[in-house]
Parts: C-alpha cells; sequence; structure tokens
C-alpha cells in the first residue's frame, strides 16, 4: 500500500512538472503568476486610452476641468472618493446611467477610476461609455489608492453620487 502511494505521488508529481514545461514553452501559455498593474496599464495602452498620471488628475480637479466617475460599487464610493465624483457603477451601469446620462455628455473631460492599478472596472466602465456614445473619457490608473496615498482631498458619504 505504501509502495502504490509513492508511486501515484511520483506520477503526480512528474505529470505537474512535465504541464508546467509544456506550459512555459507554449506561445499561447497560461501564466502562472499574474502582474496585474502590467497586465492593466497594457490593456489600457492597447485600448487606446489615454492615461492621465497623478499630477494630471492633480491639475483637472483643482481647476475642476473634468468631472471624475468612480467605478467602484456604492458601498465603496461611500467609504471614500475624489470630491465631487460621480459614483457610477459599473455592475449597475444599465440603472444608474440614465440619471446621469446629461451630466456626463455634457462635461467637457471625464477621467475615470476605481481602486488602482490593479482594478479593471474603470476600463469596463469606459468600455460601456463608449457605446453609449461617451467619447471624451480618460483613465486615472492609479485610481483612489494613488489619490488617497498622495494625501489629496477625500470625500466621504454620497455626496456627489447618483443615489
Amino acid at each position: 500500500m505504501k509502495k502504490s502511494l509513492s508511486q501515484v505521488l511520483a506520477i503526480v508529481i512528474v505529470s505537474g512538472l512535465i504541464a508546467i514545461g509544456v506550459n512555459a514553452f507554449r506561445a499561447d501559455g497560461i501564466p502562472l503568476v499574474e502582474h496585474w498593474h502590467d497586465k492593466v496599464l497594457n490593456e489600457q495602452l492597447a485600448e487606446g486610452l489615454p492615461a492621465v498620471s497623478l499630477a494630471q488628475a492633480k491639475e483637472a480637479f483643482a481647476s475642476e476641468a473634468a468631472v471624475f466617475v468612480d467605478a467602484r460599487a456604492p458601498d465603496f464610493f461611500e467609504l471614500g472618493h475624489i470630491p465631487g465624483a460621480v459614483n457610477l457603477p459599473v455592475r449597475n451601469f444599465d440603472q444608474v446611467f440614465p440619471r446621469v446620462k446629461q451630466l456626463l455628455l455634457t462635461a467637457p473631460r471625464l477621467i475615470i477610476y476605481c481602486d488602482g492599478a490593479n482594478c479593471e472596472m474603470s476600463v469596463e466602465l469606459i468600455d460601456k461609455l463608449l457605446m453609449a456614445g461617451i467619447a471624451h473619457v480618460e483613465i486615472f490608473p492609479g485610481g483612489i489608492e494613488q489619490w488617497q496615498a498622495e494625501g489629496q482631498p477625500m470625500e466621504a458619504g454620497l455626496t456627489g453620487s447618483t443615489h
């Protein structure tokens, strides 16, 4: 019995190593470790999304030259967001979009953000906005994490929200 168990374990280990080796040499192999920051930034660049740096976001905020749109769920928005931001949760887009559509259409510039570089909700929201005919969108990849880490103003509650 002990010998059978060790043989099964050896077969499983050898099979796993072969699978990992084959995967490593395949052009379409599955990554063993995902680098989310790089993935999100590469996806944004591949989709042609104009990215906004923290300095550019701060400038747009100070000059009130843009409407900031938070793609996160209302619970996270309520905990803290960029002051004056509009909450348009990507998961509730169909319900919330009609209430903010006119504001988004008339805004000269929209800066979309979510949690940070590991968050893809802003990219998803931009896709939905583009499909809805709103093309003057930019993405702030640093999101609320970078904004807060740099000591920028924060607002809590549903101020600026559409709820």
